[in-house]
């Protein structure tokens, strides 16, 4: 059985969403998009796990805008990767020093924090989740919340509220096939994991491709 993704997405819930406007990181202000080059760039290389060059750029927007939160979520997430969550933890609550309301540096934190304390991390999610039922975000850090319990009816039905809200997110289809497969339902497992796979093609995914790949072998009929 596969373990599931532990650490949220970097990918921002803002720009998981469709949208009238373009693609990518944006700015309005009085009534005028203005796109930030540094902030797409850094998303790129992001993307493409060039974590050296992400903090570049990051860097780049955050001398000219040290409240960016989508700037200060990217560099936790690079924290994360490089395995260094006290970091990330730092980022994640500058970012809510900036803006206390922002979904990405809520979810990170509590996923940090949640084992420390499970039962109060559980509570501040469901309190989130009240005002935004939808938030790929929230259900996703839920989902990681109670696969670290091995509660795994309830991950599942939390990973499968973040790929109904992101249905294209390979961290959200490969979670929900990892917690039917812990619930020995093999058969669903196997459609997760294959859909999981074609989704990584296109964004990048927190979980190993050829880990996913041998299960799907192992479960083949």
């Amino acid at each position: 059985e596969s373990p599931p993704v532990a650490a949220a997405p970097a990918r921002s819930e803002r720009r998981a969403t469709p949208a009238p406007e373009p693609e990518g990181p944006v700015r309005i202000t009085r009534g005028e998009l203005k796109v930030q080059p540094a902030l797409a760039r850094a998303f790129e290389l992001l993307e493409a796990d060039d974590l050296a060059g992400a903090a570049r750029s990051y860097d780049q927007v955050l001398r000219g805008d040290p409240k960016n939160t989508d700037a200060l979520v990217g560099m936790a997430a690079i924290a994360l990767r490089q395995g260094d969550p006290r970091s990330a933890e730092g980022w994640y609550a500058k970012a809510l020093e900036a803006d206390p309301k922002d979904i990405n540096a809520q979810a990170g934190l509590i996923n940090l924090r949640g084992q420390a304390d499970p039962q109060a991390a559980e509570s501040r999610l469901k309190s989130l989740l009240a005002m935004q039922p939808e938030s790929p975000t929230l259900n996703f850090a839920l989902g990681n919340l109670y696969a670290g319990q091995r509660r795994w009816q309830e991950a599942q039905l939390a990973f499968f509220n973040a790929h109904t809200a992101d249905p294209s997110n390979p961290d959200y289809l490969f979670n929900l096939a990892a917690s039917l497969d812990h619930m020995h339902l093999q058969k669903v497992a196997l459609d997760y994991y294959k859909a999981a796979l074609v989704a990584s093609n296109t964004r990048r995914p927190g979980f190993s491709t050829d880990q996913v790949k041998a299960r799907i072998v192992e479960l083949q009929p």
